[in-house]
């Protein structure tokens, strides 16, 4: 799951925002990026990767769900 962004070295160039699969992150006024559905976030780490500034941490370890037995 993403967990942060640095607002100081984000640089407003919007890769994050264009290429999240899952319509995740967005800008602000300012021109930052920030996280708008923290939930969405399926930790790809394409917003990280592809990020100029580094400014972007994704948690390595997704929330771990239950197992679903079949009914």
């Amino acid at each position: 799951m993403i967990t942060k962004i640095d607002s100081e070295a984000c640089v407003g160039c919007g890769t994050c925002v264009e290429q999240c699969p899952l319509d995740t992150l967005r800008l602000n006024q300012e021109g930052k990026a920030y996280i708008a559905y923290p939930d969405d976030c399926m930790t790809c780490y394409v917003c990280e990767r592809l990020c100029p500034a580094g400014a972007i941490f994704v948690h390595p370890f997704k929330e771990i769900l239950p197992t679903v037995y079949p009914m």
